[in-house]
């Protein structure tokens, strides 16, 4: 299953160690996609609650839909 992150940082390392690193995004940005087929699509606004990424204080997120 392919992984997209847009909006948070998550550096490899040669050795395959991965870390959290403050990332470029602010509040605002956003992300529009267009689907040509049917897709199902998982969204986690934040899978590490307690990193710098956000502050330490996830928010919410908004998803609209058009069909």
């Amino acid at each position: 299953v392919p992984n997209v992150n847009w909006f948070m940082t998550v550096p490899v390392s040669a050795a395959g160690d991965a870390a959290i690193a403050l990332g470029s995004s602010k509040p605002g940005d956003y992300v529009e996609l267009r689907a040509e087929m049917e897709v199902l699509a998982v969204i986690s606004n934040c899978p590490q609650v307690l990193n710098p990424c956000n502050a330490f204080n996830p928010t919410e997120i908004e998803v609209v839909i058009f069909a």
